[in-house]
């Protein structure tokens, strides 16, 4: 094993809190919570290179989060059913504090695609790892059903925390891949037609006229997150000409050439920079299309982004897209996030693959 996935490992192990919870990033003022989205890759991760243990730690601590709010859902729902108006206060967060808390501070918390995410990842850990813990999960994974099953259609925040009055289409991916994935495991769990339903609805209104997957409905660009509807997410096949059309126009828009990914064309955090967990991403895709050569080269530069320490930050800023806006966030929040866990999770999880391949 190369002691960048030691390193890795040893990085997600240290930040993992006794609950179970991992830490976004220990090193950055914002990003001192949890979130299902980071936390249910990081686990997949640990799956991945056999710490088994602290994978199910996570999943359980996301169990006993979710059924702390069990009644915070049920009057969410109970208001929907009797069609009365909703607001933010009423939505379940997209992050908790390490304890399962609910964050005192203000943050774009509306965001559906981590509760469908996490669904995927607890059903990958109860089929290939532990499939007694499904047991104890089920009664997280019905609430969050219920919840995804009222909510799947109205906008919120994607994936990067912006844009909260439209819908993503990275976000109905998840939400399709997670239920997609409990369906396959426990069917009864999941309403009949549910997730034709949102594959439906992507597929009718998420492509655009030159065939490629869109950001969001009404914007024609692409953004990095949308490898997620195929990889692993499974709304399309990775062969099917919409998502090798997306890929394509990634790579045009949004890979710099011998760099890596950006997030979309317009992105302005931090400036704009090459997100590591992205480049990942896309070797990971690559790995699968059978582009050996590529998916080596990108991770390479993403070995060659990490500090001398180990540590991988979330993105890069020696190229970033609009450099007027590096130091402004700098400013209000420090230096970017290092190290990030999800960017050594999605090292650790496309490295593995890449070394089976080396065999």
């Amino acid at each position: 094993m190369k002691s960048l996935e030691q390193s890795s490992i040893q990085i997600i192990k240290a930040n993992q809190a006794a609950s179970g919870a991992y830490i976004a990033s220990p090193a950055f003022s914002q990003y001192g919570y949890s979130w299902l989205r980071d936390g249910m890759w990081i686990a997949h991760s640990m799956d991945a290179v056999g710490e088994h243990a602290s994978a199910a730690a996570f999943h359980r601590w996301v169990e006993r989060t979710i059924l702390r709010y069990e009644q915070h859902i049920n009057a969410l729902l109970g208001k929907l059913d009797r069609k009365e108006p909703i607001s933010d206060v009423d939505l379940l967060p997209t992050r908790f504090t390490l304890d399962g808390d609910l964050g005192s501070d203000v943050w774009t918390d509306f965001q559906l695609d981590g509760y469908g995410a996490w669904l995927w990842g607890v059903v990958q850990h109860c089929r290939t790892v532990d499939a007694a813990l499904w047991d104890e999960m089920r009664p997280a994974v019905r609430l969050v059903v219920r919840y995804l099953d009222a909510l799947w259609m109205m906008p919120n925040y994607d994936c990067w925390e912006e844009f909260r009055d439209e819908i993503h289409i990275s976000t109905l991916a998840a939400l399709y891949g997670g239920l997609a994935a409990v369906q396959s495991f426990e069917a009864a769990l999941v309403p009949d037609g549910l997730i034709e339903k949102i594959r439906s609805y992507t597929l009718e209104n998420g492509v655009s006229p030159n065939g490629h997957f869109i950001k969001f409905l009404g914007n024609a660009n692409v953004d990095a997150s949308l490898l997620w509807v195929a990889l692993p997410f499974g709304l399309v096949d990775i062969h099917d000409p919409r998502f090798l059309r997306t890929v394509e126009k990634i790579e045009q828009d949004i890979l710099r050439l011998g760099g890596g990914v950006y997030r979309y064309c317009a992105d302005n955090y931090f400036g704009g920079g090459e997100w590591l967990l992205l480049t990942c991403w896309l070797a990971w895709v690559y790995l699968r299309l059978n582009r050996l050569d590529e998916a080596r080269r990108l991770m390479r530069w993403v070995e060659e982004q990490a500090r001398p320490n180990g540590e991988m930050p979330e993105q890069v800023s020696a190229h970033t897209l609009d450099p007027a806006q590096y130091q402004p966030w700098v400013e209000r929040w420090g230096n970017p996030a290092c190290p990030l866990l999800w960017s050594h999770a999605m090292y650790l999880i496309v490295q593995t693959e890449l070394d089976t391949f080396e065999k």
